[in-house]
């Protein structure tokens, strides 16, 4: 049943790919058909099992943990392997947490969260509450402009297969970003930024987002709007760390938030890194997408020195947006990282909705960690440890990431001489090459 589930997925999504393509009427004729689509696939994936993944039952376990008034921060499931008196749903939970030697590394509003929502070790509950939030946030950010963009990510099947069959949280994470993108928008500046504070509460990757609010900041009048630039910062710090404060309350004894866990995971677990066999074939160590990082950064400081100086700023940013340069750099970020969980890149799908590229690249960019879950034990090799994936599948996965990323690179090039024509910059008569008379 689950290659089944995998497969139809894997159709599904090429499917989506090709959408990508097609022109802005389609969706403008469709956009009610496209919304009602998106909205049934997710009522039905909440039926469904959890396809290769067993995330959710640490969710179930800890949220139950909450309940019964003892710190997940403290206290590893495997405590509680030998205790008598387990109830069966109690058992079926504990078998399939991975990790159970490991306490908690989630933070304390995701805990919350769970503890609220995962009554009776059953996730149906939750999976309603996240259809709920993300569907209503979702509405509000877009005030009824179904466009193409956001129409996409409403039937994206990746995202909602990650959420609704298999439990990630990072529908809190686009949910919240809705909203806050949407304060942001109306001018809301210092409830936008508590909004991401908490988002950068739940996600520490969510970090670059920090971008975005900067963005709306009036930077020409900050000596007499320096009380607006310390109600941001004091709004942003709030609510990164009220939940911190607030779970302290609950459990005074919790002396890290799951902080050197956190460092722990990072140093001893590497996953997906399918970079990495991609530069050892040409007995290169391995430098993951660097020499693209450094090159994005050029051709960004290239970009912002060249244009005029009046409104550079503003110039700059629009020209970013419409070349995924944001998308790009959080990519590349997140390729960067040790762990390349598949549910990771979907904290990149706001900027993809908010920006003016249609481009068909970054899509397949998102999809492509997926690979991951065709393991060597899922597909019947010789493994040494479960989540081992065989070597052709990362070298897939890196040759398709990088085609796609020069192929981005190559659209890059040719925007920015459609758009700023670099190197015709001088005025009329002037000696130079920019002289045509």
């Amino acid at each position: 049943m689950q290659w089944i589930l995998f497969s139809l997925l894997s159709l599904v999504t090429i499917l989506f790919l090709w959408m990508v393509t097609l022109q802005k009427h389609f969706f403008k004729k469709y956009r009610n058909q496209i919304f009602i689509i998106g909205l049934g696939l997710r009522i039905l994936c909440i039926f469904l099992p959890p396809l290769w993944e067993d995330d959710w039952s640490r969710y179930l376990w800890e949220g139950n943990l909450i309940r019964s008034g003892e710190s997940p921060y403290q206290m590893a499931p495997l405590n509680y392997f030998q205790k008598p008196n387990l109830n069966e749903s109690e058992i079926e939970i504990l078998s399939q947490i991975n990790h159970p030697d490991w306490t908690t590394i989630y933070s304390p509003f995701v805990l919350f969260f769970f503890a609220l929502f995962s009554l009776g070790f059953s996730g149906f509950f939750l999976k309603i509450v996240y259809l709920v939030f993300e569907t209503s946030s979702f509405i509000f950010f877009s005030k009824g402009n179904f466009n193409k963009s956001r129409l996409l990510y409403w039937i994206f099947p990746i995202f909602i297969k990650e959420i609704y069959i298999n439990f990630h949280f990072e529908v809190l994470i686009l949910s919240l970003l809705w909203i806050f993108f949407s304060l942001a928008r109306d001018k809301k500046i210092i409830l936008s930024s508590f909004i991401l504070g908490l988002v950068i509460h739940i996600k520490i990757l969510t970090l670059p987002y920090l971008l975005s609010l900067i963005t709306t900041l009036n930077y020409k009048r900050w000596k007499s709007d320096w009380l607006h630039w310390i109600l941001c910062i004091t709004a942003l710090s709030a609510g990164f760390f009220i939940f911190y404060f607030i779970y302290y309350i609950f459990f005074p004894t919790t002396i890290d938030f799951g902080f050197l866990n956190l460092l722990k995971f990072g140093d001893n677990f590497k996953f997906n890194q399918f970079y990495e066999p991609f530069w050892k074939t040409f007995g290169i160590i391995d430098l993951k997408t660097f020499p693209f990082l450094l090159h994005l950064i050029t051709i960004s400081a290239f970009v912002f020195i060249s244009l005029e100086k009046k409104n550079r700023l503003r110039k700059f940013i629009s020209i970013t947006a419409k070349l995924d340069l944001y998308f790009l750099y959080g990519y590349l970020f997140l390729t960067l990282l040790p762990v390349y969980n598949p549910w990771y890149f979907l904290i990149l799908l706001p900027l993809l909705v908010t920006q003016k590229s249609e481009s068909l690249t970054p899509w397949i960019l998102i999809s492509i960690p997926q690979l991951s879950y065709l393991t060597k034990a899922r597909l019947g090799f010789q493994f040494t440890y479960f989540y081992e994936i065989p070597d052709f599948i990362l070298l897939l996965e890196a040759t398709t990431s990088l085609i796609c990323l020069l192929w981005h690179f190559r659209q890059i090039f040719i925007l920015l001489y459609k758009i700023s024509n670099i190197s015709n910059i001088a005025p009329k008569g002037s000696i130079g090459y920019g002289n045509r008379n």
